[in-house]
């Protein structure tokens, strides 16, 4: 690729933002945003989408670790020129009055961005699922959802001990006596399945110099003499 290739390709490429504010935003802070990013050569802003007020925004809590109460307010934003996310917040949050925990910045492929809103799908899926404890499957008495979960189980049948043991080798042998002698020749042995079977094989190669060839003194090498080589070569 040509140099002006490179310069064309980089004049052409666009960053985008997603940012997130924890207060009430209109029509003033939009102004503010496309003047202070001017700088930046803004591409687009887009309108800002609310959530209504709550406790605690999750991702304010979990990104700043601060508690409060307000509605979220976010907008995408494409720039020109690319600049850290952490200063876009704190520069936002200078010009729009704000503490900088109450703006977030994301990339548009930052993983974070990708996080956060899974996991407030997440956060709006459960609202109206959640139990109080009262209600909550393991206090219950009667234990039904274990009763559930087993009901293919014969608890009546051994699971282990002896007689499990003895109803085991039985079966094997009904399918030695329907197969043949020669069935479980073809298994692995223990040896082979544990690696034992290879010990021989790995003492030899540890144990031997040069990965179990020798030492390298027995090695037999052509000896060329130098003069007798130039003299042909004369």
């Amino acid at each position: 690729m040509e140099l002006k290739d490179y310069l064309k390709e980089s004049f052409n490429k666009e960053y985008g933002y997603r940012v997130k504010f924890a207060c009430d935003c209109g029509s003033e802070q939009m102004d503010i945003i496309e003047k202070c990013l001017a700088k930046y050569n803004v591409v687009s802003i887009s309108d800002f989408k609310r959530k209504p007020i709550e406790e605690n925004p999750m991702e304010f809590l979990k990104a700043k670790g601060v508690q409060m109460v307000s509605e979220v307010c976010s907008t995408d934003i494409v720039l020109k020129y690319p600049v850290n996310e952490r200063i876009l917040e704190v520069w936002l949050a200078v010009n729009l009055g704000l503490e900088h925990e109450r703006v977030l910045c994301y990339g548009v492929k930052d993983p974070r961005r990708i996080e956060s809103e899974m996991a407030e799908i997440r956060h709006e899926q459960d609202k109206d699922r959640y139990v109080s404890e009262e209600d909550a499957e393991f206090n219950k008495e009667e234990q039904a959802h274990y009763e559930n979960e087993n009901m293919d189980v014969e608890f009546n049948e051994a699971l282990f001990g002896e007689s499990y043991n003895e109803k085991f080798l039985a079966e094997l042998q009904k399918i030695k006596d329907e197969k043949g002698a020669d069935y479980f020749r073809n298994y692995p042995s223990k040896d082979e399945l544990m690696g034992d079977a290879l010990r021989p094989t790995y003492d030899n190669i540890v144990g031997t110099p040069n990965m179990g060839k020798g030492a390298e003194g027995t090695k037999e090498v052509s000896r060329v003499s130098q003069s007798a080589g130039a003299r042909r070569a004369g």
